[in-house]
């Protein structure tokens, strides 16, 4: 079974970590829930690095924290963006 590989179990729990992260930081925020976003952003990279790349839980790991941390200089671009206009 595809879904019961090392990599897959790997993506599914990032992805459920990212839900968690994205609904967290809403809350904390008090802006909009981007919990469905940033989880399908996670099983997205997860589907592009397993299915494209053919990598295994390590690079899938890798990847997740790229993603992580490409949120997060979004989130200062986009904070420094909405602050100038203020």
């Amino acid at each position: 079974m595809i879904f019961l590989q090392s990599s897959w179990i790997m993506a599914f729990v990032c992805a459920f970590v990212f839900y968690g992260a994205g609904k967290q930081d809403g809350t904390i925020q008090g802006g909009a829930n981007h919990s469905i976003l940033w989880a399908g952003l996670s099983i997205g990279v997860s589907t592009v690095v397993i299915q494209v790349i053919g990598a295994g839980w390590l690079l899938v790991l890798l990847a997740q924290i790229g993603l992580l941390v490409g949120i997060g200089a979004f989130r200062v671009f986009w904070e420094q963006r909405t602050q100038r206009k203020d």
